[in-house]
């Protein structure tokens, strides 16, 4: 990334003005530069308005030229809604034809379009800052580096969390295997393998992540960073890589020694895990039961989610949110059998993520605004 540049705009939600340009936006400023000559060559002398007409062009360029030079979502979205009114009135004022359906046409699927565009903006942002969500490790890790907590501190913090929820995870779901082996068995056969698949994933996560407290283990992952880093020398030196990991390694390991002699407290964890996993597969009964259901009892109905959701969400990976509404279908078709099963769906997905999303945006943003306050007074 060559020529970069960063302006804040909005501390408390940190809104930035971010541009900079890489091979592939080199090559899509310079098809659009091409563009935009031959349509002023070809307009040089349209009449009326001409210097209307070119005023409008320079301010489409402006978009253009800006969403392919950002490197931040909402500098992209904001140039992308630059675009759009000059578009409008080319077409509408300069074109030909049947130039004002063309022009509001166009308009309206553009507007359209940016309204999703923007919502899916604002859902990225929040599910990476939201704890509960697919990727909001990182972004943890990052809002406790804010508040002067090293970032290794903060890893390891974050992994013994997910440590012990995963072992409260993992126990749950093979005592619900265990439980509803005979039923599944008999009723749907097919999804035997995924959880078995699952299960072993996710035991494999237990696995690997409590060895991370392991200094030999940690040690080699660190000097395999070092190593990765070393094969892009400029860029090691610019961040300073190898002095951040082995900062990094030394926060971790004081935090490790000082776990190792606080045995009970993750024994603690991981009990106190347990009945936080089973209240969030609980959510899926009461939808069950709100759609009229009865037949099937609290426990079956908290097996199944356990066992659907350790089938399709192995780690903290892109697209599980995703499967755990696809492989509803697969896993509670039996349950919701009065063509009712994508309402299901949707109400259960409602409850279990998206009003997590919502929680988090709303706290986040008011964290962020406290946040903000403090760091003013502090100045002040």
């Amino acid at each position: 990334m060559l020529f970069t540049g960063t302006w804040s705009w909005f501390t408390p939600l940190n809104i930035n003005l971010a541009v900079g340009v890489d091979g592939i936006s080199v090559a899509m400023l310079l098809l659009s530069s091409i563009i935009l000559l031959t349509g002023s060559f070809a307009s040089w002398k349209i009449q009326p308005m001409t210097k209307e007409f070119f005023l409008w062009l320079i301010l489409l360029s402006t978009g253009v030229f800006g969403f392919f030079i950002s490197i931040d979502l909402f500098t992209m979205f904001m140039f992308y809604e630059v675009a759009l009114i000059p578009m409008y009135l080319l077409i509408g004022v300069w074109g030909s034809g049947n130039k004002n359906y063309s022009a509001m046409k166009l308009t309206l699927m553009l507007m359209g379009g940016s309204a999703f565009l923007m919502l899916g903006l604002i859902g990225i942002y929040y599910s990476y800052i939201t704890p509960s969500s697919t990727g909001g490790q990182p972004m943890q890790a990052a809002y406790l580096r804010r508040d002067h907590i090293p970032v290794g501190l903060s890893t390891a913090v974050l992994i013994m969390k997910f440590f012990c929820y995963q072992c409260a995870f993992v126990l749950c779901s093979i005592l619900s295997f265990w439980a509803m082996y005979g039923k599944i068995a008999a009723e749907n056969p097919g999804i035997i393998p995924f959880i078995v698949v699952g299960l072993l994933v996710n035991g494999g996560s237990v696995v690997f992540f409590g060895s991370l407290f392991c200094r030999p283990v940690l040690g080699t992952i660190c000097r395999f960073a070092k190593w990765l880093a070393g094969r892009f020398p400029k860029l090691a030196r610019r961040i300073r890589a190898a002095e951040a990991i082995d900062q990094f390694q030394a926060d971790f390991d004081s935090y490790t020694d000082d776990f190792k002699e606080k045995k009970k407290a993750v024994i603690w964890g991981v009990v106190l895990s347990i009945p936080q996993f089973i209240l969030q597969m609980s959510v899926l009964y009461f939808v069950y039961r709100s759609f009229g259901y009865a037949q099937a009892g609290y426990g079956e109905i908290v097996a199944m989610q356990s066992l659907l959701q350790s089938s399709v969400s192995f780690m903290p990976m892109p697209g599980a949110s995703g499967a755990q509404e696809i492989g509803f279908s697969t896993f509670l078709k039996p349950y919701f059998v009065n063509n009712d099963l994508y309402a299901a769906v949707m109400v259960w997905r409602f409850f279990t993520y998206y009003l997590v999303v919502i929680a988090g945006a709303l706290l986040v943003v008011a964290d962020q605004f406290l946040y903000s306050r403090r760091q003013s007074a502090e100045r002040g």
